[in-house]
């Protein structure tokens, strides 16, 4: 119902109106003029064809350069040879009076001569889509192929007899006339193959246009004389079949030339447009005046724009009020107008919100025909993580340096004053400064185990040596370790009388026991209490290193467990460490299969709790 309701308000357009008032006015002089003058009927319905025939020949031959598609060069050089056999017919048509001494016989001859080569070159035709064509070798045996046969009916006179008068049309016409239409259906079948190279429009009317050309075919096989009223339907629908193939070919090809010159032209086209608006990377187009012409999906993301937003806006907005923004983007600018192909610049760029992103900018020219620019095409790939990464990698570093400096400072002072001056000093100063040396040592050791073991766990090469162990013993023993480094604070350890055995590696919860002291060392006042609490808890055993500190901001709280990270209070305060403690202890935590996390309220202390899972031997991790 809904097809048909579409029809009707099709139907009701003005243009349906127009087409099918022209249409009946001439279809109706066809009428008349075959009614008064049948050879006048034949003429202009053969003149029609012939036409449309060798108008497909000017646009496919003229046009040979630019079609992609063969298909289209094959059926204008084949219509070229339709046309001329089907001038031939006629031309000796009876009563035409041109050619005097052949008659229906040699018309009918001639009409099958132009009907096989139409309906061959149609079969055939498809098979050629996308092989090269050889146009010269081609239009060569068309050329042939149609000479050797207008010579057979015209002087040799060997071509099979087609109409005797006075008896009609022989059995070799009428068994010819099936054939074609057998060759027809066949060529329906080809196209259907290849129905993806062909505009849906162009392949409706090609169609169509078969298919009348076989009603027209059947219509050929029932007449009696060449004046008769199947002969007259045959040539109605030859008319209307050409027509249809004029508007395939010449029509469409013409008003819409990419339907059909440039099919794949246009389906390459709608697939680059397809993979530039869904690529990975971020595209921006832009001409000689700055101004952005085209701008993908991902680049449209990356800036934080809507839809078609970024055309028109000028490229140089798009980026920071920095040096390596907008400042470095118009010195780019100005390199690409002088022609020059810019590869992997660093850039920052604004995006809509404010926020800055940093991106590695690679800018091409587009040259016309004369090698002026008239336009870039720039690939924006967002390195932003990649930026952060290495300014934390860097940042890293010089705390690294700073803190392997530091305690080699103080070594390599104590020991040269001890060397050096060692007969000045008394036993007590050369003892303490002995201690210092010792202590720093201790302290770089601890850095430089945190780095290993986190390399270890970044390389995925983390091995435990788990046994089972008293925790009590090894908490006391982390305790004794941070109190040689700040003895002025007190260490309580609370811990039930028996506690079950824990399977762990001994070394390991050793350093997770004093990364934590050592930070609750780094954020309590001198002379706080730190509180080690150990219990167990169903099938885990929970420790806790509590302080007295002044706690930790839910923001800060979020970041904890990230490299390199330390809170606010120890960058004012001065507070040394890497950041490296708290990480190290989650990679330990879990490769136990354990947890790790903190409750903390700011000014009310902090307690940092782990957990070990009990009677279970872990495997290495």
């Amino acid at each position: 119902m809904n097809k048909f309701l579409a029809c009707i308000t099709a139907l009701r357009k003005p243009g349906w109106y127009l087409y099918i008032l022209v249409g009946a006015i001439i279809f109706a002089g066809l009428g008349l003029a075959g009614g008064y003058n049948y050879l006048l009927f034949h003429s202009i319905a053969e003149i029609f064809s012939i036409i449309v025939a060798f108008s497909i020949f000017v646009v496919a031959w003229n046009a040979r350069q630019f079609l992609d598609n063969s298909y289209f060069i094959f059926i204008g050089i084949a219509f070229l040879f339709v046309g001329v056999v089907d001038l031939a017919h006629t031309l000796v048509y009876p009563a035409m009076g041109v050619l005097p001494g052949y008659g229906t016989n040699e018309a009918a001859q001639l009409w099958l001569v132009a009907r096989y080569i139409q309906s061959l070159s149609l079969l055939l035709a498809p098979l050629f889509i996308g092989r090269r064509l050889r146009v010269n070798w081609l239009s060569l045996g068309y050329g042939v192929a149609t000479a050797l046969l207008l010579v057979s009916i015209f002087y040799w006179r060997n071509f099979p007899v087609c109409f005797v008068e006075g008896v009609g049309l022989t059995i070799f016409k009428i068994i010819s006339e099936y054939v074609i239409s057998l060759l027809l259906l066949g060529a329906i079948f080809t196209m259907l193959q290849k129905r993806r190279e062909f505009d849906t429009n162009v392949l409706r009317f090609l169609f169509a246009a078969i298919i009348v050309t076989i009603a027209s075919e059947l219509a050929f096989t029932l007449y009696q004389s060449p004046y008769g009223l199947p002969n007259l339907i045959g040539h109605f629908l030859k008319i209307v079949a050409f027509y249809l193939i004029y508007k395939a070919i010449i029509e469409i090809g013409l008003v819409k030339p990419y339907n059909l010159l440039f099919r794949n032209l246009k389906q390459s086209e709608e697939q680059y447009r397809d993979l530039y608006q869904e690529a990975p990377n971020a595209y921006l187009s832009c001409g000689v005046d700055g101004l952005v012409k085209r701008a993908n999906r991902s680049a449209v993301e990356l800036l934080g724009y809507m839809g078609d937003e970024l055309v028109g806006w000028p490229v140089a907005d798009l980026y920071a009020d920095t040096p390596n923004g907008k400042a470095k983007a118009q010195a780019i600018f100005q390199r690409f107008l002088a022609g020059e192909e810019i590869r992997d610049e660093e850039l920052e760029m604004r995006r809509a919100d404010g926020g800055r992103v940093w991106v590695n900018l690679s800018v091409r020219p587009i040259r016309d025909k004369e090698g002026n620019v008239i336009a870039s095409r720039s690939e924006i790939v967002d390195i932003t993580k990649h930026k952060k990464l290495d300014q934390l990698k860097d940042d890293f570093i010089g705390l690294v340096s700073h803190e392997l400096r530091s305690p080699l400072t103080v070594i390599m002072g104590a020991l040269n004053t001890v060397l050096s001056e060692g007969a000045n000093l008394s036993e007590e100063e050369t003892h303490q400064l002995l201690k210092d040396a010792a202590l720093e040592s201790e302290t770089l050791s601890h850095l430089l185990g945190n780095l290993l073991e986190l390399s270890r766990a970044q390389a995925e090469r983390l091995i435990l040596h788990a046994e089972a162990i008293d925790v009590e013993r090894v908490v006391q023993e982390a305790v004794e370790g941070v109190k040689r480094q700040s003895s002025a604070h007190q260490f309580v350890v609370s811990a039930p009388q028996k506690l079950p055995p824990v399977y762990a590696d001994p070394l390991r919860l050793e350093r997770i026991l004093y990364n934590l002291l050592e930070n609750a060392v780094k954020y309590s006042p001198q002379g706080g209490e730190i509180k080690v609490s150990v219990r167990p808890n169903k099938d885990e055993l929970v420790i806790g290193v509590s302080d007295r500190g002044v706690g930790i901001s839910p923001a800060d709280q979020a970041k904890l467990f990230t490299p390199f990270q330390r809170l606010e209070e120890s960058r004012l305060g001065g507070t040394r460490g890497v950041g490296l403690g708290l990480l190290v202890c989650q990679r330990l935590v879990e490769a136990h299969g354990g947890r790790i996390w903190v409750e903390s309220k700011p000014g009310r202390g902090s307690t940092f709790f782990f957990a070990l899972p009990l009677n279970q031997q872990q495997q290495p991790a």
